[in-house]
C-alpha cells in the first residue's frame, strides 16, 4: 500500500509540475560533497554562502551544524538574503532581532535527508525545525518549470549529499507563516462575509490556537476551503446577513445544531492538507459531525464534492490552485471557485456492479467484449488485492451486464483477501446482499468469507460454492436468499450477509476475507446496499442491466 501510495503521489506531483507550465525544466545542477558537513561545504564556498554563515555563526546553529546527524538544510545564497535584507528594510544582518534570526533558521532545517524525489507529495513528509511544513511545487519563468519552496524560493542547486545531511540551494529566503488560520482569512478583504461568519459561529477560535497550544490534540492543524466574497455573492450571499438568513434557521449561529454553524464547520478539515494530499485521498472528515467532502482530480482540476449519486453525476466545486495552498501557522487555507454546503440526503438503495469500473470501460478491446477474460495485473485504483493472483474481467452468460469478476482467493497462490471501494453511500443503516454465480472449480471446492466494511465484520459468512435454497420469495428472504436476475436462475445467488450502520455520507472500504478453502471461479457479479426498511428483493435486473420492479 505505501508504493502504491507513494506512486499515486508522484503521479499527481507530475500532473501539478505540467500544469503551472510548459514543462520544460530548468537545469537544477545535483552535486556530492561526502568529505565535509554542512558547514564545511558552506565555507569551501564562502563567495555564495558568506551571509549566511554568518547568521549561522550569530544563532549558534553553525554548531550542531559541524558535526555528525541526518538533516536537510534548504540554503539561501548571498543574493537571496540580500534580496530579504532589502523586503524588510534592514541594512544589515546585524539590524535583525536574533529571535527572528533563529526562527528563520529553523524555519529552513529538517531533521531528515530529503532529496528531490521526497517533494512529490507537496508538504515534505517532516515537519522543520521551526515546527512549520514546508511544501514544494513548480512555477513557469520564461518558458522552464523550476521546482520551488513555499511558494517562495526556487531551488537551484539540490541534492548536494554531506556527511551529515543533505543541501538543497534556494535563491530566496524562506519565511514561516507567522498568522493563523483564523487571522489569514480575516485580514484578507477578499474573505470579509466568510470571515464574519467565523466569528458570529465563534469558530473563529477554534482555527486561532497553535498547534502546540491546542487542548484538542486532533485539532493541532486544520484546513480551511474558505469561500470569497465574489463566490457567495455569486450564489445569492452578497452579505453576511443574506448567508445568517438562508443557513441560521435557530437564529444563534454558535448553537451547535444550527446550519449557518454547521456550514463553516463543514469548511474546516481535520489535518493540514495541501492540494496534494488532498486529491491523494478520495474523501476528507470535517468538523461537522459525520460529514465529509469528497475530492478528485480530472485532468489538473482540483475538484470537490464532484461525485455521482443515484446515478446522477453531481458537478463539483474546483479549488483555485492559485490562490490555495496558502499556509498558516496551524494549517493551511484553500479558496473555493464555489459555493458548497451540507448536501441533506436520505439513504437510497445502491445497486452496484462491481465489473463496471473506469478502468475497464476505457479498454473496448475488453470491455462488454463476449469470450475475451482479461486479468487484472495491473488492479483499478478501487480495488486492492495482497497478491499473488489476478482477478479476471469476464464477459459471459446472464451476469447483470453480461460481466463479472473472477476472483481467485484462499490458498496457496490465491489472495487472502480483496477489497473494493464502494460508491457513495448516504449515511444510514443497510441490508448488504453478495451477488454471484454458483461454482465450483472442482468437485470439493469451497470458499468461505467473511464481508467486512470499513473493519466492520458483518453478521453472516458466504460461500461462493453454495446453492440457493430454493423456495417461495418469502421463504427465501427470512433464510437470506434472493434472486436478483431476472429471469431467475438457481445458480445466480443473492446472499445476504447482514445489515450495517453506515455512519458518514461517502465511499467505504468493502472486503472479502477468506476463512476456509480456496479456489479461483469467486465470480462475482453485484453487491447490494438496500435500507433496511425497504422492498429487499426487487428490483431485479437483466442481462443487459435494466432493472425489473416488483410484478
Amino acid at each position: 500500500m505505501k508504493t502504491k501510495d507513494s506512486l499515486k503521489r508522484l503521479i499527481v506531483f507530475l500532473l501539478l509540475l505540467c500544469g503551472w507550465g510548459s514543462c520544460k525544466k530548468a537545469p537544477i545542477i545535483s552535486d556530492t560533497s561526502d568529505q565535509v558537513n554542512i558547514i564545511g561545504y558552506l565555507e569551501k564556498n564562502k563567495a555564495q554562502f558568506s551571509d549566511l554563515l554568518k547568521i549561522l555563526s550569530t544563532t549558534g546553529d553553525n554548531g550542531f551544524l559541524s558535526v555528525y546527524g541526518a538533516y536537510t538544510f534548504f540554503a539561501p545564497t548571498n543574493d537571496a538574503i540580500s534580496a530579504y535584507l532589502k523586503a524588510t528594510g534592514r541594512p544589515s544582518i546585524d539590524k535583525i532581532d536574533l529571535q527572528e534570526l533563529k526562527d528563520l533558521m529553523k524555519f529552513h532545517l529538517l531533521e531528515d535527508t530529503l532529496t528531490t524525489p521526497s517533494f512529490s507529495d507537496g508538504k515534505l513528509p517532516r515537519l522543520t525545525m521551526y515546527g512549520q511544513y514546508l511544501i514544494t511545487g513548480a512555477s513557469n519563468t520564461g518558458g522552464q518549470t523550476r521546482i520551488t519552496v513555499n511558494r517562495q524560493a526556487n531551488l537551484i542547486q539540490s541534492n548536494i549529499r554531506v556527511s551529515n545531511g543533505v543541501i538543497h540551494v534556494i535563491d530566496h529566503v524562506l519565511v514561516p507563516a507567522t498568522q493563523t488560520l483564523a487571522q489569514t482569512i480575516t485580514s484578507d478583504p477578499k474573505y470579509s462575509v466568510f470571515a464574519e461568519a467565523l466569528q458570529a459561529t465563534g469558530l473563529y477560535d477554534t482555527v486561532n490556537i497553535l498547534p502546540g497550544n491546542n487542548p484538542d490534540s486532533t485539532k493541532q492543524w486544520l484546513t480551511v476551503i474558505a469561500e470569497s466574497d465574489s463566490v457567495l455573492a455569486a450564489a445569492g450571499f452578497s452579505s453576511y446577513a443574506a448567508l445568517k438568513a438562508r443557513y441560521c434557521h435557530t437564529g444563534d449561529p454558535k448553537n451547535v445544531t444550527d446550519s449557518l454553524y454547521l456550514y463553516v464547520r463543514y469548511h474546516i478539515l481535520y489535518g493540514i492538507k495541501y492540494l496534494a494530499d488532498i486529491v491523494s485521498n478520495t474523501s476528507h472528515t470535517t468538523l461537522a459531525p459525520l460529514e465529509v467532502v469528497t475530492s478528485k482530480l480530472s485532468g489538473l482540476t482540483v475538484l470537490i464534492n464532484d461525485d455521482v449519486f443515484n446515478g446522477v453525476h453531481e458537478p463539483g466545486v474546483e479549488l483555485d490552485r492559485n490562490t490555495s495552498d496558502r499556509s498558516a501557522s496551524n494549517g493551511v487555507v484553500h479558496s473555493a471557485l464555489g459555493h458548497f454546503a451540507i448536501k441533506v440526503r436520505n439513504p437510497v438503495p445502491v445497486y452496484w456492479d462491481v465489473a463496471d469500473f473506469p478502468e475497464i470501460r476505457n479498454l473496448p478491446a475488453y470491455y462488454g467484449k463476449q469470450n475475451y477474460p482479461f486479468a487484472l495485473t495491473n488492479m483499478p485504483k478501487d480495488i486492492t488485492v495482497p497478491g499473488p493472483s489476478a482477478m479476471t474481467y469476464t464477459v459471459g452468460g446472464t451476469y447483470v451486464k453480461g460481466d463479472f469478476l473472477a476472483i481467485p482467493l484462499g490458498g496457496p497462490g490465491r489472495s487472502p483477501w480483496v477489497e473494493l471501494k464502494t460508491p457513495l453511500l448516504v449515511r444510514g443503516r443497510y441490508k448488504v446482499w453478495i451477488c454471484y454465480r454458483t461454482q465450483k472449480q472442482s468437485g470439493s471446492s469451497n470458499n468461505v468469507n467473511q464481508i467486512s466494511i470499513d473493519g466492520e465484520p458483518l453478521q453472516r459468512s458466504m460461500n461462493f460454492t453454495v446453492n440457493m435454497p430454493i423456495s417461495t420469495e418469502g421463504e427465501m428472504e427470512s433464510q437470506g436468499w434472493k434472486w436478483y436476475t431476472s429471469p431467475a436462475s438457481n445458480n445466480w445467488a443473492g446472499r445476504l450477509v447482514g445489515t450495517i450502520e453506515i455512519r458518514t455520507t461517502d465511499r467505504h472500504l468493502l472486503r472479502f476475507t477468506t476463512l476456509q478453502g480456496t479456489q479461483n471461479n469467486n465470480n462475482l457479479d453485484m453487491i447490494h446496499f438496500i435500507p433496511q426498511d425497504m422492498d429487499q428483493l426487487y428490483p431485479r435486473f437483466m442481462a443487459d442491466g435494466t432493472p425489473v420492479p416488483r410484478p
